[in-house]
């Protein structure tokens, strides 16, 4: 499902005239699907009483056209004209031909209080003021309408998107109105996607209005969905071998860090790869050996002090590398000298065919080292949190998060890479462009060594499609997400941890592939 900014939406909508489908058309088709959402949120409809808020434009002609639907259902319906609308008034008029009180709060000395009165009383307050035409602050006395009308404490659904809310960054004006629901029009709207998390929105649904989608093709961005994920699963054919499924090798591990390496083993192990080879230092292996059953083991020279013996694990793990269908290179790997110098020598010698995904002290190692992408000839799948990202591209951790979506399509159009920045709205972006935005938002997630998790089973299925990273990412994110949401429905937000993540990942396939 195609994620679009307000230009590319008024370009679609232009589409969509030229295609025969007018824009009154979509306003009465948006209007009567809202109407009938809005319905379902009530318990009964006859006798409720509904408020509208109704901008200048076309959101609040959506608006109308719902308030009229309703009303011919025997809802109560107000709507309140925050602003002036045009003249002739054609949905004004058919509206209230149905039964729709309007009442014009433009130039009412009490107009905040008004509006407060009505939304108090009302069993559900329908956003339609701006959607996605605001272009500039919200001012008094709109400022002031719409705080009062939060203020009533009503459940509020907003056409298209909440009013304050920037369809493209996704940046909220704190004079805006909140919704417990949003009703995207046509598409979702890329800005609250990326933003996800903050709760400006709500639940965010997205509702037909007959815009055909094939007028979406050229938008490079979607909404990472089951539907979509489900078409990504690799194929498992019935007469298959272990070896059929592909291989993957993952290098971490160090003294301190023994939990990072078993945890993207143990979610590597339950992919689908059919072998999954974990290559860690001598004094590590000791330590965790056997503590993964389904892992093959590979003991990586120490020198005296227990660090990389580097000339030799090189040699070691480049040997087996070539061999592979996948690397994971970073988790638990820690930053010691001679952590960074093994590094450094993999990554200037890793086979040209094997693609490799590079995770946590690995990026936090490479981000020191200038132009060390040009020596990596295989494909590479990079997976920061906003921290390694800002590192790699030499800014704040501020300034990634405050544009996420720019921060990651210049790493991977500048590392040649397939980029995954984690978070509440995961993104993938692939070097010619394309996103992906994960629609999983869990802060259960958002703990230690779930990144871990996410690194192994993108690792797992990287091997079993490697030549495909963009959608093995895609893939691997939407699944890790649903095992997320799984784990949180068994453990709550507060108590899951990064192993309850790893052991249902099986679970999130099943239900996948349902």
């Amino acid at each position: 499902m195609k994620a679009v900014t307000a230009d590319q939406m008024r370009a679609i909508e232009q589409r969509s005239v030229e295609a025969g489908v007018s824009l009154d058309a979509l306003m009465e088709n948006a209007g009567l699907a809202v109407a009938d959402a809005v319905a379902a949120r009530l318990e009964q409809v006859y006798g409720s009483s509904v408020t509208v808020l109704v901008g200048p434009g076309n959101n609040g002609s959506d608006g109308l056209v719902a308030a009229r639907h309703l009303a011919r259902r025997g809802a109560n319906v107000k709507a309140f004209a925050l602003a002036k609308r045009p003249e002739p008034d054609e949905k004004r008029a058919i509206a209230e031909e149905a039964g729709v009180e309007f009442i014009s709060l433009s130039g009412d000395s009490d107009a905040a209080g008004r509006a407060r009165a009505a939304a108090a009383q009302s069993d559900v307050v329908i956003d339609a003021v701006l959607g996605t035409g605001r272009a500039r602050t919200i001012e008094e006395p709109v400022a002031e309408m719409l705080r009062a009308a939060g203020e009533a404490g009503r459940y509020v659904v907003a056409v298209d998107l909440p009013t304050g809310m920037d369809a493209d960054s996704g940046h909220f004006d704190s004079n805006g109105l909140r919704a417990n629901l949003t009703l995207m029009l046509g598409f979702p709207k890329f800005g609250p996607l990326v933003a996800a998390g903050d709760g400006v929105c709500g639940e965010i649904r997205v509702l037909d209005i007959g815009i055909p989608n094939r007028l979406a093709d050229d938008v490079s961005s979607e909404l990472l969905t089951g539907e979509l994920a489900h078409g990504l699963l690799p194929n498992r054919a019935g007469d298959a071998n272990k070896g059929t499924f592909g291989r993957t090798l993952i290098a971490g591990g160090s003294r301190n860090y023994l939990g990072a390496p078993m945890l993207a083993t143990r979610a590597a192990v339950r992919s689908g790869v059919g072998l999954v080879y974990l290559a860690t230092s001598e004094p590590v292996y000791r330590l965790i050996a056997g503590r993964v059953e389904d892992a093959i083991y590979v003991p990586l020279p120490a020198s005296e002090n227990g660090d990389f013996d580097v000339r030799a694990a090189s040699i070691e793990l480049l040997s087996r590398a070539g061999d592979m269908s996948s690397l994971l290179i970073g988790p638990g790997l820690g930053q010691s000298p001679s952590t960074v110098q093994f590094i450094e020598q993999l990554v200037q010698n890793l086979p040209g065919n094997v693609p490799v995904v590079l995770d946590a002290d690995a990026l936090n190692i490479l981000s020191r080292v200038p132009g060390w992408s040009d020596a990596v000839k295989s494909p590479i799948v990079l997976t920061p949190h906003p921290g390694e990202m800002a590192r790699l591209l030499k800014m704040s951790v501020a300034e990634v998060q405050r544009d996420r979506a720019a921060a990651t399509r210049e790493a991977a159009n500048r590392l040649g890479a397939t980029v995954v920045l984690k978070g509440a709205a995961t993104l993938v972006v692939s070097p010619n462009d394309r996103m992906r935005i994960s629609p999983w938002v869990n802060s259960g997630l958002a703990k230690a060594g779930t990144g871990d998790a996410l690194a192994g089973l993108l690792a797992g299925l990287l091997a079993q499609m490697p030549g495909e990273p963009f959608d093995a990412a895609s893939l691997a994110v939407y699944v890790h997400g649903l095992a997320g949401d799984i784990a949180r429905r068994e453990f709550g937000e507060r108590g899951m941890t990064a192993s309850d993540v790893a052991m249902a990942v099986p679970a999130a396939f099943m239900e996948l592939e349902s």
